[in-house]
């Protein structure tokens, strides 16, 4: 039977289902970019589509509906996401003189949720265009463990890699659109890749499960030229890319392209590199030596895990500011405000710690145990409490989204103290906080340290260095970048942190609010 798909631009396509099958599923292996970050089981309630059947028309859960002949579905239009720091700068080292026809490379940095890519003149050597999509992986589950989970299953590998190829097949003709001209992979004289080990094994069309289990040992640590992963039955040749060199099982090629873009390996100055996602990657060093690790931060931070979460998307509250006796809100592409992503979380939270309707333990307050001016805002959602973000309570946190962010802020926090700990050294000795990322180009560090994230004496030597890994992964285009990130890779020692005591009591004493 068939699904019939009506796209947000008026498009319409059929999908095929077999009987029996959820709306979900059909949607996954459809090619369908759908919001699922609990990977099916029903708990997150965000792959929530609008569906007209015989029954008619009305808001369902994708993951709890059975696909039935004749269904018809508008899933939410995922659309383009901004890419931080995506100005045009120079890939790698000076200039060369090239042909008049201009030749093509492409940089790309898969994230667990966004895909990030960039176009650039091999001649020049500048980012001419960038795109960000969605990976169409999160209809599979919100993080890399959820996506390890589900790649076990009967031919979950081969959907969850080809999920990544389609996402990247579309972003590569969205960066057609953006550059003013038609790009396909045919047109690219190289391509570099970065990401974590766990998405550059799916792009590689490898097996992630060992990485799931201790000693979380990879297949690969790349550094490398292999095929990107596509369909048996695909007629085009394969595509060959360089695969960034990853330290260990969840330090990937994301961050040693980061790394090299930060010039850690390059300063006698110790700094702090640190990329917030769905897993806190971090490393602490300088010339001479450098530490790195992973916390599992969970997706809280990607808004997936909190109840109005939500990517970068048009609507989602981005920024939150104290504003007299009030909240002001201000939203991606000043849309209407229909839910929350990492950097209108982190802002949120420290906001309601200052007007004292979150205490220091985290916990939410309630309509009696605040004054007049703020009780308005507190009411009951979800069956938790809750906090209104704007007059008209449309977007709100309630006390277990508020829990999310204090354990994801936990663990980075814990992991930061922990290579402190490691390199034998304290805040006063880091001379610099390099956050990469997406989440990173617009975290508030005022924020971060008013709710612990980050120590507060560091606050003030934050630099922010927008998408490092896809930068890093330009720099990958050259013989003299990848030669830098390998050198990075195997200059770093990695931490285990899932068997440090260090970590394990500086996690507990990183639990709270505290300033």
């Amino acid at each position: 039977m068939d699904v019939i798909v009506h796209g947000q631009d008026g498009d319409i396509r059929l999908i095929e289902a077999e009987a029996g099958q959820t709306l979900l599923e059909a949607l996954r292996e459809g090619g369908e970019a759908l919001l699922a970050p609990c990977g099916g089981i029903g708990t997150c309630g965000k792959c929530r589509v609008l569906m007209r059947d015989k029954a008619g028309t009305s808001y369902r859960l994708a993951c709890r509906t059975n696909v039935a002949a004749g269904m018809e579905v508008l899933p939410d239009d995922l659309g383009t996401l901004p890419v931080a720091g995506s100005e045009a700068t120079t890939a790698s080292g000076p200039a060369t003189q090239g042909e008049s026809d201009r030749r093509l490379g492409l940089a790309v940095d898969v994230g667990t949720t966004t895909l990030a890519l960039h176009l650039v003149d091999l001649d020049s050597r500048l980012i001419v265009a960038s795109v960000g999509k969605v990976n169409p992986q999160v209809a599979f589950g919100g993080d890399v463990v959820a996506r390890i989970a589900a790649a076990s299953a009967a031919e979950g590998l081969e959907a969850l890699c080809s999920s990544l190829r389609g996402g990247l097949d579309d972003a590569l003709a969205a960066l057609g659109l953006s550059a003013g001209q038609s790009v396909g992979w045919q047109d690219l004289e190289r391509v570099a890749v970065a990401g974590n080990t766990v998405m550059e094994h799916f792009a590689a069309g490898l097996d992630p499960k060992p990485i799931g289990t201790f000693p979380f040992a990879p297949f690969a640590l790349f550094g490398n030229e292999c095929n990107l992963w596509q369909p048996h039955d695909c007629d085009e040749p394969p595509v060959r890319a360089y695969l960034a060199p990853a330290v260990a099982g969840y330090v990937g090629g994301d961050v040693t392209a980061g790394l090299h873009i930060s010039d850690m390996a390059a300063s006698p100055a110790l700094q702090l590199y640190l990329d917030v996602g769905t897993n806190g990657e971090m490393a602490l060093g300088n010339s001479e030596r450098i530490v790195c690790c992973a916390t599992a931060a969970g997706p809280a931070f990607e808004g997936a895990g909190i109840t109005l979460g939500m990517p970068a998307l048009s609507g989602a509250v981005s920024a939150v500011a104290l504003e007299g006796d009030g909240l002001a809100i201000a939203t991606v592409g000043g849309a209407e405000p229909v839910g929350i992503c990492g950097s209108g979380l982190l802002d949120a939270v420290a906001c309601l710690l200052e007007l004292g309707i979150v205490d220091e333990t985290g916990r939410l307050l309630e309509a009696g145990e605040v004054g007049p001016r703020l009780a308005w805002r507190l009411g009951t959602e979800q069956e938790q409490r809750a906090c209104y973000l704007d007059a008209e309570k449309r977007v709100y946190l309630t006390q277990g989204d508020v829990r999310g962010v204090q354990l994801a802020k936990a663990a980075i926090r814990a992991g930061i103290d922990t290579l402190m700990d490691e390199m034998h050294v304290s805040y006063d000795d880091v001379r610099r906080i390099a956050l990469a990322g997406g989440f990173g180009a617009h975290l508030s560090a005022a924020s971060a340290a008013r709710i612990g994230l980050l120590p507060a004496a560091l606050e003030h030597k934050v630099d922010l260095l927008g998408n490092a890994a896809g930068k890093g992964a330009a720099a990958a285009l050259f013989p003299e970048g990848r030669a830098a990130l390998e050198s990075v890779a195997a200059s770093c020692s990695h931490v285990e942190l899932s068997t440090s005591p260090t970590f394990a009591g500086l996690y507990l004493d990183a639990m709270g609010f505290e300033p």
